[in-house]
């Protein structure tokens, strides 16, 4: 498997984390799960004639080449059934069967005190590190490491040439500096024993590698430990712990596909595999599928009752389910088979963490760390809910913590030192509603500018949804894309220009250069994750992430584009490929392509205004009461609109067409002259002949009507040129080809004034440029229109906060319009983003002498003296 195909993409992280995600670019790579080829190192030694046949026998069975193959001894058959995971096999009562295999499949199942009296007196690394683990299993952890112990002090001195015991001991290493919270040395030591188990005494010995791979799992090294699952299996293609790693690599990258696919093959060799089951569980949690999780989980645990991590699945299921007596009743099960064990509670706050409850997920994680105080995972799920959560100081505190424990861990290093600055760094400003938190620097002149921004739309949109958070919202302007990655996911790697998790919005900042977005619209992304904030609030996290997206969409102020209209909205409908009801969750959370998550933002946001326009302007307040209350999707809407899914969906379709058809966008059935002119672009065909083509057809085909205009323009009649270009935006209303045109033809002919309409329209349909507001501002100035000129300059500052011209342009027009205060603010900014010119210092100090601030002028003059020699 390539490791880039666990990595998490844009729309997946969207999960957990309600996002403004970045138009997708580039497919996905090709998820492939084939067992990659066959070592030829190994195909050499088994093709060895000189191979005899008890060996080749062992080897083929050790490497999963099973075609064929028929067990001839116990021994050999319970190797099979181990391998396999057929745990509950007969074989394995045999006294005859290798007491470790017996002891293996017993521990699997969940019986921890057989497998300890099946080991009794062994005194090898294997049977000593299995005895620990069941230990550890029972909850005598003490023991555990009193077993241990002398394991680290005899290898200090003592080399080990079997690959099997040395493996064994690397594991032995890691499990105990795991229990007593050692640092990194232990780590390093295991690495270096297990590369010399297969390097050094044998290459082919694979448990060294997914043993590795674990280990790299663990310190959230997700593409190394891929790429070593991977190298296990071209040394046996059947290595359960390989496909189980990879499986839960899937699933934390939010590959869901490639996880179901990691399940299958597992069946393949066992119908009832346990890790299928578990992988399947945790993919289906993490799609917040409660039901199927639940299928999943129950008949495995008909088959293995006492398995510990399918009774912490089953707790899990029962915690998303806000089912807290059968949650109990599954915690109190999981204590009487593995008293004092983390697990359950750590594996269902988890699960609750990321379905963005976070009081209960809380509770459940710190009752996991309380059990057992040096398991760093607990510490660093509680860590990174703290900072979604927006408690920064005491994340901090956990994540000192967990890197105490794990100094190795990508993500606690990550948070960490982000948390060391977002204390001791970053300033804040707080307004009635909301904390703004920002790096010092240039980021300043927009922290500053957001606090009337935010106010402003509070009362907006808080109207609309019909709620008021109960807390303060904190946004974090983050400095650039990696920050704002490590602060909402603990890794660089998000996409996304903001990002909701309740209380807490984290912003990108509109800004070009290296690791940047670049620039966009932040009051209007702004708006659209505050409106999550609001939805998850009111609905305490219970939102179907399509309704909550749609409620987003719904308040932004940019109009759709025409990509949105032409290439998504309408050839979904005319090409019949719209999402289900059912499947639109699906467009966020798992994309199957890169029309996906555009198509899903764009249907959500259509299927919400066909709600408001058959329902009336309530009927979005109305589902989310009934999230709140627990009502599934299917019910509220059957309870507002009194249709199931599919007759709402039908419904939604019949309106969407009429839709399409208003927007000049629906299939026609033209005649065969009309189709082969738009085939040919209209070569071959003059203007007249198409204008009287255009005049003949009843129709009158909006693709002519664009040939047409296309013609005009190149015309020297501008008169005609505006009229067949006003005939198009017309036939067309989402096209802002026409309003392009008419922008350069007014300007064309010295009469900006006829721009402004188009240049308006244009301004309201482009989230990512500043270039219409701009022209406005210059046509508005040039013509003496201050005020607007001044307005349009501020419009242009929302997409380019950072840009000094547009400051220095909005500071001039403040102070030609008498808004002293204003400009001063603009000069401020200009003063944060060019510390080192001294022009700015100089013009505030005149701006303050002007509105009666002594102190801020003397102070002014000072910094501009300090600049100037």
């Amino acid at each position: 498997m390539d490791p880039t195909t666990i990595r998490p993409r844009a729309a997946a992280v969207c999960l957990s984390l309600l996002c403004f995600v970045l138009p997708a670019h580039a497919d996905p790579p090709e998820t492939t799960l084939e067992p990659p080829p066959a070592s030829p190192t190994l195909t050499r030694v088994l093709d060895s004639p000189a191979l005899g046949d008890a060996e080749r026998r062992r080897l083929e069975l050790f490497h999963g080449r099973w075609d064929g193959f028929t067990a001839q001894t116990p021994d050999e058959a319970a190797a099979l059934a181990w391998a396999q995971r057929r745990v509950d096999d007969p074989v394995f009562g045999d006294d005859a069967v290798d007491r470790l295999l017996r002891a293996e499949a017993a521990r699997f199942r969940g019986d921890a005190q057989p497998a300890l009296d099946l080991l009794a007196g062994d005194a090898t690394v294997q049977g000593t590190l299995l005895r620990a683990r069941a230990l550890e299993d029972l909850g005598r952890l003490a023991d555990a490491v009193e077993l241990l112990t002398p394991l680290r002090e005899r290898f200090q001195h003592e080399t080990l040439d079997d690959p099997a015991e040395l493996t064994a001991a690397a594991e032995a290493i890691v499990a105990l500096a795991a229990l007593e919270g050692r640092p990194a040395q232990d780590y390093r030591l295991a690495l270096r024993m297990l590369g010399r188990a297969y390097q050094e005494l044998d290459p082919l010995y694979w448990p060294a590698r997914v043993a590795e791979g674990r280990l790299l799992m663990s310190k959230d090294n997700r593409p190394e430990a891929a790429e070593v699952f991977e190298e296990a299996l071209t040394l046996n293609p059947h290595a359960a712990e390989a496909w189980a790693g990879l499986g839960q690599l899937a699933v934390e990258s939010f590959n869901f596909d490639a996880a179901a696919e990691v399940a299958a093959r597992l069946r393949e060799v066992n119908p009832g595999h346990a890790l299928a089951a578990e992988i399947e569980a945790y993919s289906l949690l993490q799609q917040r599928d409660i039901a199927a999780a639940r299928a999943a989980v129950e008949p495995a645990l008909s088959d293995l009752p006492r398995r510990r991590e399918l009774l912490a699945l089953r707790a899990a299921v029962a915690a998303c389910a806000y089912d807290d007596a059968t949650l109990a009743a599954a915690l109190e099960r999981f204590d009487a088979v593995a008293p004092g064990s983390p697990l359950a509670h750590y594996t269902a706050g988890r699960a609750l963490s990321n379905a963005r409850q976070y009081g209960p997920a809380r509770r459940l994680l710190q009752e996991a760390i309380d059990r057992v105080p040096n398991w760093p995972a607990p510490r660093l799920e509680l860590a990174l809910l703290l900072m979604r959560y927006g408690d920064v100081a005491d994340a901090r505190a956990e994540l000192a913590h967990a890197a105490r424990l794990d100094p190795f861990h990508v993500r606690v290093n990550n948070q960490l030192r982000l948390a060391e600055d977002l204390v001791n760094v970053y300033q804040t400003i707080e307004t009635e509603h909301f904390v703004v938190r920002y790096r010092p620097g240039p980021d300043e002149a927009l922290a500053r500018e957001m606090p009337e921004h935010l106010e402003a739309m509070y009362d907006e949109i808080t109207a609309i949804f019909g709620h008021r958070p109960a807390n303060k919202t904190l946004v974090e302007l983050l400095p650039d894309q990696r920050t704002f990655g490590v602060r909402l996911g603990g890794l660089p790697n998000l996409p996304a220009l903001g990002a909701a998790v309740g209380d807490v919005i984290g912003l990108t900042p509109p800004r070009s250069g290296p690791g940047q977005a670049d620039p966009f619209n932040w009051v209007n992304v702004m708006r659209h994750e505050f409106a999550h904030t609001v939805n998850l609030t009111q609905t305490d996290g219970r939102v179907p992430h399509w309704f909550t997206e749609a409620c987003a969409v719904s308040v932004e102020t940019t109009q759709r584009t025409y990509e949105t209209y032409q290439l998504l909205l309408a050839a979904a409908l005319n090409e019949d490929f719209l999402f289900d009801y059912d499947e639109i969750n699906w467009g966020f959370i798992r994309p199957r392509n890169p029309r996906d998550t555009p198509l899903a933002y764009a249907q959500a946001g259509w299927m919400l205004e066909f709600m408001r326009t058959r329902w009336g302007n309530d009927a979005a307040v109305r589902m989310l009461d009934l999230y709140r209350d627990g009502a599934s999707d299917a019910d509220a809407l059957r309870e507002v609109t009194g249709y199931d899914p599919d007759a709402f969906m039908d419904s939604f379709r019949g309106w969407a067409a009429e839709e399409v058809e208003a927007w000049g966008l629906a299939p026609i059935e033209a005649d065969e002259a009309i189709e082969a002119v738009l085939a040919s672009g209209g070569q071959d065909t003059d203007t007249d002949e198409l204008i009287a083509l255009f005049e003949s057809d009843g129709q009158r085909h909006p693709g002519l009507l664009r040939l047409i205009a296309e013609r005009a323009v190149e015309m020297p009649d501008a008169e005609a040129a505006r009229d067949w270009l006003h005939r198009y935006a017309e036939a067309r209303p989402g096209d802002p080809w026409p309003h392009r045109q008419l922008v350069r033809l007014a300007f064309d002919l010295g009469e900006p004034d006829a721009a402004l309409g188009s240049l308006q329209w244009l301004e309201k349909t482009d989230n990512y440029t500043a270039d219409w507001s701009r022209q406005l501002a210059e046509l508005h100035r040039d013509a003496g229109r201050l005020d607007p000129a001044y307005r349009a300059t501020l419009r242009a500052l929302h997409f380019e906060p950072y840009n000094a011209s547009f400051r220095e342009l909005a500071a001039t027009l403040a102070l030609q319009t008498g808004d002293l205060a204003a400009a001063a603010f603009q000069v401020e900014a200009l003063e944060m983003l060019e510390p080192d010119r001294p022009i700015h210092a100089r013009r505030l100090a005149a701006l303050y002498d002007r509105l009666g601030r002594a102190d801020d002028a003397a102070a002014a003059r000072r910094r501009s003296e300090q600049q100037t020699p």
